[in-house]
């Protein structure tokens, strides 16, 4: 199981839903939580911003290892102040620079596994 698929497990149970109940939610196909848990195959970026929304979780929380947290990481708005250079920047638009930043780190990552 990947970490993506083990991440996705737990914060889907600590939801209190099944695979079913969520790939509703999220307009997917009723087997495809599974595959996703198991490592079969992986959600594209816009699925991945819906499950992160229903899970209350970020997207590097269902990517990453449980151990890769950076110790004394960035605050979200001092990030938000860095990235934007001071000017007004939405928690959203934060959160699609970090959603690319993963994306990008993950399509490097496989490169590198093949």
């Amino acid at each position: 199981m990947s970490f993506f698929g083990e991440n996705l497990k737990r914060a889907r149970k600590r939801c209190g839903l099944t695979q079913r109940q969520l790939a509703e939610q999220i307009g997917a196909k009723h087997n495809s939580v599974s595959n996703w848990e198991n490592g079969q195959s992986e959600p594209d970026t816009q699925t991945i911003r819906q499950l992160c929304r229903i899970l209350d979780v970020t997207a590097n929380e269902l990517i990453d290892s449980p151990s890769s947290g950076a110790s004394g990481s960035l605050s979200r708005d001092d990030l938000k102040f860095a990235l934007f250079e001071g000017d007004e920047a939405t928690e959203d638009m934060l959160q699609e620079v970090l959603d690319f930043a993963q994306f990008v780190k993950e399509k490097y990552r496989n490169k590198e596994e093949l």
